[in-house]
């Protein structure tokens, strides 16, 4: 069935990261798989959305109109995790495969395809590889309050240096001949921190130090996922020495491709980067059900996620393998979790619908009577259409005390929240 032509209506979305083939990153731009439309320009910069401390932008696959996605540096290829009932494109249909990531769950089925146009904002590209989804465990957009519709990874990276000014909410798609000599002059630059990565069956790693709960040192090999909102995910037994706190709370961490991700989340004392050091950052430390099928791949202790990117600006280089991170006024914000220990959806997109989804155990909010299904209702006595999904999520990352009114069989049910941190170390302030 090679090269048949297929037409894709709808998939269920996922999170997860594959490999993908290598294209040109030196010498003649037309030469490159994905490219700047014009010969003249060597930086293209566009705007995007940032839900969740995740970067999302508009792209166009052969005849398809605009496709959202995440941008992602675990991703390998280009993933479709979901189409809405008005979203049609066409492919080439190569094969069918199963894949498996991080979840307690087993593989799932896909398509792949080959030979495919992509198109962002002054970008252009052929001979794409995508991949799409026909099962998963999680609807993406529905966590997220917009359409989204997959993932994009190293085929952009490995062809452009790209630069996310987390606070402006802009990128900068840089051709990388243009910008290498700009790319030295930052390195000289004592605003940039130059960061050398590994990269590895097309993903990248960075070398951390933490000071944990008990003071002790541990080196750390990190993958970077800026498709991840949290901060770190460490596996315990990774490397001897990995110490979980005293203090932990137990979670749900989210959904990867083979299912969810349940552990514990605590506190280290301290994230050391190449002289940056940044305190009382939140650690999760994954069952080791939900992490079996990743655990090995890159010989890694676990990864970083956007959390951590969200307070810099950064510029990606693969091709070196390397970073430049510069510090933004989101850097000293204290790291912070779940506390409420609800998540939420929203099953209509783009509207202000709020559905509780899980309610955590032990957690405020199961002791005060919250229940999944709730459908929220009023916050502190105002609407909840007055808050976007960002509002609300960093509503529950906090310490606050608030009220909270629901929808239940066809009730308002009335509840007050105060939240705290059940993570604390001693002599943090």
């Amino acid at each position: 069935m090679k090269n048949n032509k297929i037409f894709i209506l709808v998939f269920w979305s996922v999170l997860f990261s594959l490999n993908c083939t290598k294209h040109v990153l030196e010498g003649n731009r037309e030469e490159r798989d994905i490219r700047i439309e014009k010969l003249h320009k060597g930086t293209v910069s566009m705007p995007f959305d940032l839900i969740n401390n995740l970067v999302v932008i508009p792209t166009k696959i052969n005849d398809s109109g605009n496709l959202y996605f995440i941008l992602d540096t675990g991703a390998g290829r280009t993933v479709i995790t979901e189409l809405g009932e008005d979203q049609s494109f066409t492919i080439n249909y190569e094969g069918d495969i199963e894949l498996s990531g991080l979840g307690n769950g087993g593989p799932i089925p896909a398509l792949t395809s080959g030979n495919n146009e992509i198109f962002l904002d002054g970008i252009e590209g052929e001979n794409h590889s995508v991949v799409l989804l026909l099962e998963s465990a999680l609807r993406l957009s529905n966590f997220m309050g917009r359409r989204v519709n997959g993932l994009m990874g190293y085929d952009i990276f490995e062809n452009f240096i790209v630069e996310i000014d987390y606070k402006a909410e802009k990128l900068y798609f840089h051709d990388p001949d243009y910008f290498k000599e700009k790319y030295e002059e930052k390195k000289k630059d004592k605003k940039w921190i130059y960061v050398p990565l590994e990269k590895h069956d097309y993903k990248i790693y960075m070398n951390a130090e933490i000071t944990q709960s008990d003071s002790t040192k541990i080196d750390v090999k990190l993958l970077i996922d800026s498709g991840a909102s949290h901060n770190i995910f460490l596996y315990p037994n990774s490397k001897e020495g990995i110490n979980i706190p005293p203090r932990t709370v137990r979670s749900y961490l989210g959904s990867g491709l083979s299912g969810e991700i349940y552990g514990d989340i605590g506190r280290a004392r301290r994230l050391s980067v190449k002289g940056l050091e940044l305190d009382y950052p939140i650690i999760a430390y994954p069952d080791i059900v939900g992490i079996r099928q990743v655990a090995n791949r890159g010989n890694r202790n676990g990864s970083i996620g956007a959390d951590f990117f969200r307070r810099f600006s950064v510029i990606f280089n693969y091709n070196e393998p390397s970073m430049l991170l510069r510090p933004n006024r989101d850097f000293g914000d204290d790291f912070s979790y779940n506390t409420s220990g609800l998540e939420i959806t929203t099953p209509f997109l783009r509207l202000p619908y709020y559905v509780i989804s899980k309610v955590r155990e032990n957690s405020i909010a199961e002791k005060t009577g919250i229940q999944e299904n709730d459908v929220l209702y009023e916050i502190n006595f105002e609407p909840v259409a007055k808050y976007s999904l960002n509002e609300l999520l960093e509503l529950f990352h906090s310490t606050k005390s608030f009220s909270v009114s629901v929808i239940r069989d066809d009730e308002i049910k009335f509840f007050r929240l105060q939240l705290k941190d059940e993570t604390e170390l001693e002599g943090q302030s």
